[in-house]
């Protein structure tokens, strides 16, 4: 058996910019934290632990306290709620992402896990918002970093326990940022892109082999599948 591992945010539903519209308020109108760096490939570890632990030690030489982690979560998810409210277009699929998932999990060939840096409560919200078939796959979140390398190692781990397989015969990433492509060739994944241009381009400069604007061509994800190589 084969592994695909997905992405979330920009990957399978395009909720990139809302989400860094939403997590970049929640912390001004939570903990009037303003005017941090939203270059996020500057940040060590791109995911919300990984940022908020940076924010953190920057401004206040600290990580945060539970109760602060909690009541900027629970802000970000209010904002998140508020959006979709307004524009639920906001939180669909990437075109085809629910199909294609759906034909992998029945085919046998691929298993499919979700590894994201978005913290878990978020990422369900904007899952059921998208209606995507992945509630009950093997996942790894924020909660498992800071790092995406971390992250990315959890949800395998996951998936061998879940699929019942001591090694996968080939893993694979799917993400659609720089710091996706830099994860995988960390871990010495092969990489597909999710993208249109001009991140497309950025992607393959920084060593996708293989990038896609979404997935409507199932029969073409799955020929990538077998030959994106490692960035």
């Amino acid at each position: 058996m084969k592994l695909v591992v997905f992405d979330f945010d920009g990957t399978l539903a395009r909720t990139s910019d809302v989400d860094a519209e939403c997590f970049t308020q929640a912390f001004g109108e939570a903990l009037q934290i303003r005017d941090f760096s939203t270059a996020w490939t500057d940040y060590e570890h791109v995911t919300d632990d990984g940022v908020m632990r940076q924010i953190f030690m920057e401004r206040f030489g600290r990580h945060p306290h539970v109760e602060e982690r909690e009541k900027i979560i629970d802000h970000f998810l209010g904002l998140l709620r508020s959006r979709c409210a307004v524009d639920n277009l906001e939180f669909g699929e990437v075109l085809g992402a629910a199909s294609l998932i759906s034909q992998l999990r029945g085919g046998g060939e691929w298993a499919v896990a979700l590894a994201t840096g978005a913290w878990r409560r978020s990422v369900e919200f904007k899952v059921q918002r998208a209606g995507l078939p992945i509630t009950d796959i093997p996942s790894a979140f924020a909660e498992d970093g800071p790092s995406r390398e971390s992250i990315v190692l959890t949800a395998v781990d996951r998936a061998a326990v879940q699929y019942r397989q001591q090694r996968f015969e080939r893993i694979i990433s799917v993400g659609d940022a720089l710091w996706d492509v830099r994860t995988a060739r960390k871990l010495g994944l092969p990489f597909l892109g999710v993208a249109s241009e001009p991140r497309a381009r950025l992607l393959r400069q920084d060593g996708a082999s293989h990038v896609i604007e979404d997935f409507r061509s199932a029969a073409q994800c799955l020929q990538y599948f077998d030959e994106v190589r490692t960035p």
